[in-house]
């Protein structure tokens, strides 16, 4: 692909490359999580405190995180912020291209690129697609853990939960989108910015795991699916920005 220019806000995440890195990301995750199914009950199990109930025998107990004073609002102000920062790009972009009558700065074509992720991967993917339809049960909901259900690979779609279920991970999902925040940033600062984007997600993530609602696999998936559509419309945009760019010096061309 031609090189990436300097001002184009999509640096690393545009080209074919991170692309086929993140597919192959996302099958090796499912394919790993359904040979090594165990991995996920053995990460929830370091956060799950265990009892046997008395009365029927069965395993009992809580994932005392969830219910911590301090990390209750930590994960509370976490799951907010990054649709809280989506709005607030969406209303800069929109003020800046109102004012500018036009979208063709790189920042503006990116920064639509980023909102556009947040509403399709954690919304409309996430939430309306996976959680809905896969009926994969949270760690608490399980048998292992205190609930009614079985436990269930990732990716494997059944009946045991009827909404809002825990493949995959929606806080994983928005939390990564931070990634592609963090393109918007001047060059200079980017590197720094996108190990502080990875390091607020992977602890907004871990959360989830901590707090029994999610299984490792289902916030890696997340945070893969995420970054996939970010480099899909990245790749998207920046290839259009080059077409655009390319027609306009061929027509200065043939007016000289």
């Amino acid at each position: 692909m031609t090189p990436f220019i300097e001002d184009d806000y999509l640096w690393p995440c545009a080209g074919r490359r991170p692309i086929l890195i993140f597919v192959a990301l996302i099958a090796g995750t499912l394919l790993f999580f359904n040979v090594f199914p165990w991995i996920d009950i053995a990460v929830s199990e370091l956060f799950f405190k265990q009892r046997v109930c008395i009365a029927t025998g069965k395993i009992c107990g809580t994932f005392p995180l969830s219910s911590s004073p301090v990390f209750g609002p930590i994960r509370q102000l976490l799951q907010v912020t990054p649709v809280t920062l989506a709005v607030l790009l969406l209303l800069a972009i929109t003020w800046r291209v109102v004012a500018r009558r036009s979208l063709a700065h790189p920042f503006d074509r990116a920064g639509l690129a980023a909102v556009a992720t947040m509403v399709i991967s954690a919304g409309a993917i996430v939430n309306l697609i996976l959680k809905e339809h896969w009926g994969r049960p949270r760690p608490y909901m399980t048998d292992l853990f205190g609930g009614p259900y079985p436990f269930v690979p990732a990716g494997h779609i059944t009946e045991y939960c009827a909404t809002n279920c825990s493949f995959v991970s929606g806080e994983a999902a928005s939390s990564f989108w931070l990634v592609a925040l963090a393109t918007l940033t001047p060059r200079a600062y980017r590197t720094w910015a996108l190990a502080a984007a990875f390091t607020v997600a992977t602890g907004t993530s871990l959360l989830r795991v901590a707090f029994g609602g999610h299984y490792l696999s289902d916030v890696i998936l997340g945070a893969l699916l995420s970054l996939l559509i970010f480099t899909l419309l990245a790749t998207g945009i920046r290839m259009l920005a080059l077409r655009h760019t390319a027609q306009q010096k061929a027509g200065e061309r043939l007016m000289n």
